[in-house]
């Protein structure tokens, strides 16, 4: 005996398209607004302006000199100061050799602090190029052969002397360290002031 099936086959429903065409439209329309979205970003990131690149060497080269103390002398100063002199900042005065090398010779201004040193102290670093270099090595190498204050050199920025030191021996590298209590401001002050 054969019963009839329970459920009745039916021809099967013919699958309709829409969903799927629904479904892969909107996956287009995603990847059309991701894609689009990108090159947005990125024209966006190429018309930003760039941040004013900072100055690290001296854009004035008369703002930073190189010269030899010939004396040294507690006072006051007078303003302006005479040919030939300049202060510092605790009222020393100091007359001056001639300019032996320039802020042209400077190629490159940094602050940093210094290594070893239980303090932390920062300082200002300068690099010369090869021909301030060789300058600089015959200038130290003279100076530390004389007696104070005759072996002192005297660093100038834009007319006051930032730093003075006794040269004991000839300075060869090309790189030079003004170091003496500065702050991390202070230094980058003294390093805005050579750069410009």
């Amino acid at each position: 005996m054969t019963y009839p099936p329970l459920f009745p086959q039916q021809p099967s429903p013919k699958r309709s398209r829409g969903p799927l065409l629904l479904v892969g439209g909107l996956v287009l329309l995603l990847i059309a607004i991701v894609v689009t979205g990108v090159v947005l970003v990125i024209k966006r990131s190429d018309d930003t302006p760039a941040e004013p690149a900072v100055r690290t060497k001296p854009s004035d080269p008369t703002a930073v000199e190189f010269r030899r103390v010939l004396t040294v002398k507690a006072g006051t100063c007078p303003t302006p100061a005479p040919a030939g002199t300049a202060c510092d900042a605790k009222g020393m005065r100091y007359t001056l050799g001639k300019v032996e090398l320039d802020g042209s010779n400077v190629t490159e201004v940094k602050t940093g602090i210094q290594q070893g040193s239980t303090t932390g102290g920062w300082y200002v670093g300068l690099t010369l190029d090869p021909e301030g270099t060789k300058l600089f090595a015959q200038l130290t190498s003279s100076l530390s052969k004389a007696n104070p204050p005759a072996n002192q050199l005297a660093i100038v920025v834009r007319g006051q002397v930032v730093t003075a030191p006794s040269v004991q021996s000839a300075i060869a590298g090309g790189k030079i360290e003004i170091s003496g209590g500065y702050t991390r401001d202070s230094a980058e002050q003294l390093a805005g002031e050579i750069t410009g």
